[in-house]
């Protein structure tokens, strides 16, 4: 049943979690998914394929061994005809990795990501989503005073306070182990002039974040979480105009600016007290899988994997936040661009493994439901990118909703209504829909002071 190339045609009614999709019956970009060639992860991804395919092209050898075997059976079974092979568009294809496959998630780390808030309810409560913002707000407070005394000891030459950076990666990794939602959402909550230090915490959360989806364990969490939270430290070596500087830098200024990750992984190597891997995290997160990062020039498996995925934190929170020389891009749209350049930067299956942890639409995006409704999405557990909890903003006609519920779109997928779930039409951008994202984080989530 399978093909010559190693695929198989499936109907979209036999379509179960564990398959590799490679190829659609329609062109990609008439579907909503962000991806040319995923993983099926659960129902609200099967709900999307057959509503837009009828038959889809399963990539055997990526897909779990149990899950194509049943389908198999079940396709000789009813006598399914398989589909001859596709051969779309070039630019339909999937990307080709360059490094294998990673493992799926274990079910244990996909339910610390996924946390209980949003997994059946409609309406999930929004007093207990609150109480969760706010004690994710007091770590990150506490990180990120941390994170300032580390770049302010190390601008004054001084040793940087190891035991204190310890105390406050532990307080993350366990507050992302239990339930990274609330830390991402307010990885949203930007300042006019972004500091150093919140930039550090950001990065911090999201590169735990995505060390959780992938089963990293504890220990390998923290070695991960120190070398996020001190990945800039080198940057106080350098002049204050150069890190500002809103035009392109000239071939000296270049130079200089990227000796910052060895000058940081000698400040800190200096204490004697870090491990080696968080080490290498600041030293090595501008590093690119295609050997153009720096300060080594490393290519491929050579990078080691913490430090990509600091890297790709810190490439995310850069570009959905403003600097002096750019605004901030929309974090789906931030997304199709690591998406677009991920051969080159931080490799297709790592990106990939992002996005499906960050959902197609991230925490803190702007998005207009198909009924004209508008709201900011505050979360969505591993699968469900298509359908994630909405904070609710504006009705049908624009008007301001009253009161603003938490929308689950993924529970009303479950609850099958015969006119089909609620789904997002479109991405807005933020700051011409006049919604204010941070105000809103703060006013409605009891942050405001």
């Amino acid at each position: 049943m399978a093909q010559d190339n190693g695929t198989t045609g499936v109907p979209v009614e036999l379509l179960r979690p564990g398959l590799y999709v490679r190829e659609l019956d329609r062109p990609w970009v008439e579907t909503p998914f962000l991806f040319q060639g995923f993983r099926i992860l659960g129902a609200e991804e099967l709900e999307a394929l057959r509503e837009y395919c009828r038959i889809v092209i399963i990539d055997d050898e990526r897909s779990d061994e149990k899950a194509l075997a049943a389908v198999r059976r079940e396709v000789v079974k009813q006598g399914h005809a398989l589909a001859e092979e596709q051969s779309g568009p070039a630019e339909a294809q999937p990307a080709k990795a360059t490094r294998p496959t990673p493992k799926r998630p274990s079910e244990r780390a996909r339910r610390r990501s996924v946390g209980v808030l949003f997994a059946e309810a409609q309406n999930p409560d929004r007093k207990r989503f609150s109480t969760l913002v706010q004690a994710a707000s007091a770590v990150r407070g506490d990180a990120q005073a941390a994170a300032s005394d580390a770049l302010i000891r190390a601008r004054d030459g001084r040793m940087v306070d190891v035991a204190r950076i310890e105390t406050t990666v532990d307080e993350l990794t366990d507050l992302v182990i239990e339930d990274p939602t609330a830390s991402l959402w307010l990885t949203r909550m930007r300042e006019r002039d972004e500091a150093m230090a919140v930039h550090a915490v950001n990065t911090t959360v999201l590169a735990l974040t995505l060390g959780a989806h992938l089963g990293i364990e504890r220990r390998g969490l923290r070695r991960l979480a120190l070398g996020a939270l001190l990945h800039d430290v080198g940057k106080t070596t350098l002049p204050r105009e150069l890190l500002e500087k809103p035009d392109a830098l000239t071939g000296p200024e270049l130079a200089r600016a990227r000796e910052y990750p060895q000058a940081g992984y000698e400040l800190v190597a200096e204490s004697g007290q870090v491990h080696t891997e968080s080490l290498e995290v600041i030293r090595l997160h501008r590093e690119r899988w295609d050997g153009g990062g720096y300060p080594r020039g490393l290519r491929g498996e050579m990078i080691p994997r913490k430090a990509l995925i600091v890297g790709l934190a810190d490439a995310y929170d850069t570009m959905t936040s403003r600097r002096p020389w750019a605004e901030a891009v929309a974090p789906d749209k931030a997304l199709h661009e690591l998406y677009a350049n991920a051969a080159q930067e931080f490799s297709v299956d790592l990106v990939q493994e992002f996005i499906r942890c960050m959902g197609i639409f991230p925490v803190g995006s702007v998005v207009e439901l198909d009924n004209g409704a508008r709201g900011i999405v505050v979360g969505a557990r591993p699968g469900g990118g298509l359908w994630p909890t909405i904070l609710m903003v504006r009705t049908p006609d624009g008007e301001p909703y009253r009161k603003r519920l938490l929308v689950n779109l993924g529970a009303e997928v479950r609850r099958s209504r015969e006119d089909g779930p609620r789904r997002i039409a479109r991405s807005i951008d933020a700051s011409a829909s006049g919604i204010d994202v941070s105000r809103l984080v703060a006013r409605e989530f009891g942050l405001a002071a």
